[in-house]
């Protein structure tokens, strides 16, 4: 009978741990499909319903009420004849009384199922506040970039701190890079409209393939950053150095799916140069963001959190934090967080 009693327990366990999982598969699958509503009615231009509205309320990486620091400010501009996919921009930031403008494409076109599948769209709506952060922080600290090869990884549509630092920071070479096709071209007309094809390359990058590639043995795992990181069909010029290392890596607003944590943090290990900085820019998002610096640690990077890395930025998120009911911090104020090998003085 004690058997018996025995196996009845392991069979109640093992039935509550199956009920367990299933309900928190359930609970993915259902903030998954609230996700992509709301990505599809931004990128539709359609209304959303107010019974949605409400749903998508609990789940604060969905919430976009608050849309930007006001530090790049977007003009339209005339439509390119025989575009009517798109509508172009002039983003624009003023710093010590110094304009820097790159122009924008948006498209307007709604995307097809296939063109969502297999990651994370949401960067192809808009210009996201940690991007703009992004931007202009580096805007300020144009040193950082000077004579260095650089790689934005997840830019999106736009890649915007990418293409102002290849306009004005005056780099060795810049590649930029998302994990969608869509968003790469898209990448590829504004870096010619803006003329800076001559030293740019726009490619797909999945941080998954990569990460796979990176973890193998040293030997396969330096070929491999090879392959990613140069297009072999360049001319020598056109290639990164240190066997297709990056000395700066920057990614804003990356570190929301728990699902790709590592495989970006052992990408930008794996394609940072040892005397390079990784600059990750995004909010606290609950535990997300301390979250992925616990992993980046544990990988060997030595980080360092800076809440307050920019006096615009903080003034900026101060008198929100006062006066804007829509402002909310953990999910709209971007940290900044630095990476490195070893121990050297961080830039800015």
């Amino acid at each position: 009978m004690e058997g018996l009693d025995i196996g009845s327990r392991k069979l109640e366990v093992n039935a509550n741990r199956e009920k367990m999982a299933g309900t928190k598969k359930t609970e993915m699958i259902n903030r998954a499909q609230r996700r992509w509503r709301l990505l599809a009615r931004a990128l539709t231009r359609s209304p959303e319903p107010q019974e949605d509205a409400e749903e998508l309320e609990p789940d604060p990486i969905s919430v976009r009420r608050f849309t930007n620091f006001g530090l790049v400010n977007a003009a339209a501009l005339e439509n390119v004849i025989g575009d009517r996919e798109s509508t172009w921009y002039s983003y624009a930031a003023t710093i010590d009384r110094k304009c820097f403008a790159v122009d924008v494409r948006e498209v307007n076109k709604s995307f097809t199922a296939n063109e969502l599948i297999g990651f994370n769209n949401t960067g192809n709506i808009c210009v996201w506040p940690s991007e703009e952060c992004l931007a202009h922080y580096l805007l300020s600290n144009r040193n950082i970039c000077r004579g260095k090869t650089v790689l934005e990884l997840g830019g999106g549509m736009s890649c915007l701190a990418g293409v102002f630092v290849a306009k004005y920071c005056k780099p060795a070479a810049v590649t930029l890079t998302d994990g969608n096709v869509t968003s790469v071209d898209n990448a590829r007309c504004i870096v010619a409209r803006n003329k800076l094809d001559t030293f740019i390359d726009c490619r797909v990058v999945q941080w998954e393939r990569a990460a796979k590639d990176l973890r193998q043995d040293d030997v396969n795992a330096n070929h491999v950053r090879q392959t990613w990181s140069m297009d072999w069909n360049q001319p020598e010029s056109r290639r990164t150095s240190q066997a297709g290392l990056y000395d700066v890596i920057l990614s804003a607003d990356c570190l929301f799916f728990d699902e790709a944590r590592l495989d970006l943090v052992e990408t930008i290990f794996g394609w940072l140069a040892e005397d390079g900085i990784a600059l990750i820019v995004a909010p606290r998002r609950g535990s997300t963001f301390e979250k992925f610096t616990e992993a980046a640690i544990e990988r060997g990077f030595t980080a360092r959190q800076r809440e307050f890395y920019d006096p615009r930025v903080w003034s900026r998120h101060l008198e929100l934090v006062e006066h804007s009911q829509e402002y909310c911090p953990d999910i709209h104020y971007p940290l900044l967080l630095e990476l490195t090998k070893k121990q050297i003085k961080a830039p800015g």
